[in-house]
This record gives structure tokens, C-alpha cells and sequence, in this order.
């Protein structure tokens, strides 16, 4: 699909045209020869994002949601992500995340697509699609419109969507 409008929203947003500011990223990567390749592709992504930043709105997922949603283009399709995001917030704060996002559409008048990476314990209601007895140690469920589709590895090492299959 062609992507015609990027928008994120925040806390505490980083420049990625700013060194400083990556290097403070890269020392949050595990140090050693195992993670070297990890601190390169991280690099390179702030690289990439530096040449063509994003407009990144500065505060509150749940407080701008609305706001950022809206101004989108209309004739486009919305497609919201995040990932290992929602952990952060105590489980009320998910619960209305969640909530809006599943009104979202009806408020803007179009269709609004919900894409997540998140780690299981993070929505009771995506566990509970989770199929039992599968191992998700280590990985992020990843779900459309709140219905669990695939695995995600950590920084995106693996996907698998063969326990989701229909």
C-alpha cells in the first residue's frame, strides 16, 4: 500500500538525526558480538528516519489519539500501530486505549485499522484468542483489529503466523 500520512505520537520522542540520542539507544542494546548486528540495523533505521523524519506529536497515546486520528486524510485508510507500548501503561490505561481504538472508526467516519505488537498479559481479551498451550515466551503476539494473527520475535527476529492459520 502506498503510505500518504505518518503521524506519531509520544513521551518522550528521539531525534534520530541527533547522535547523541542514538548512541543513548544503542547502549540500551545488550553489549557483545551477539547483539552487534542489532546496534547496526539500529543505526541504520536512524539513518533512514533522520533523512525523512517523522512528525512525532510530543505527550499522551490515549490524550492525542483522537486528535492525531483525525487529522489524517480522509480518503485514506488509517492504520494504527504500536508495540511494546501498551505494557507501559497500568491496565485501566489499556483498557481504554483499547476501547477507543475500537471506536475510532465510527468517530471518523471511515475505516480505521488496528494493528498491535504486544506481549501476552498485556489485553485479557487477546490472551484469551491466544491458542492454548502455545508458547509465546519471548515474543510478541501481533493482532489486526484486536484478533491475534501472528508471532513477532523480538525486534522483529521471527514471525509466525501458522498457530493463527484458519
Amino acid at each position: 500500500p502506498e503510505v500518504v500520512w505518518r503521524r506519531g505520537i509520544d513521551l518522550s520522542p528521539i531525534d534520530a538525526g541527533d547522535a547523541e540520542s542514538v548512541d543513548w539507544l544503542a547502549a540500551l542494546i545488550w553489549p557483545g558480538p551477539v547483539h552487534d548486528a542489532r546496534v547496526a540495523r539500529l543505526r541504520a533505521a536512524a539513518a533512514i528516519a533522520a533523512a525523512d523524519p517523522p512528525d512525532i506529536v510530543r505527550g499522551d497515546l490515549i490524550a492525542h489519539l483522537h486528535d492525531v486520528a483525525a487529522e489524517s486524510p480522509p480518503d485514506a485508510t488509517l492504520v494504527v500501530f504500536h508495540s511494546a507500548v501498551l505494557l507501559y501503561l497500568d491496565a485501566a490505561r489499556r483498557r481504554t486505549f483499547a476501547e477507543r481504538m475500537r471506536g475510532l472508526g465510527g468517530k471518523l467516519g471511515r475505516r480505521v485499522v488496528w494493528l498491535s505488537n504486544e506481549t501476552v498479559g498485556t489485553l485479557p481479551e487477546i490472551d484469551a484468542r491466544v491458542p492454548p498451550r502455545l508458547d509465546t515466551s519471548h515474543r510478541f503476539v501481533q493482532t489486526w483489529d484486536g484478533a491475534p494473527i501472528a508471532l513477532a520475535g523480538q525486534h522483529g527476529a521471527v514471525y509466525e503466523t501458522l498457530p493463527f492459520a484458519r
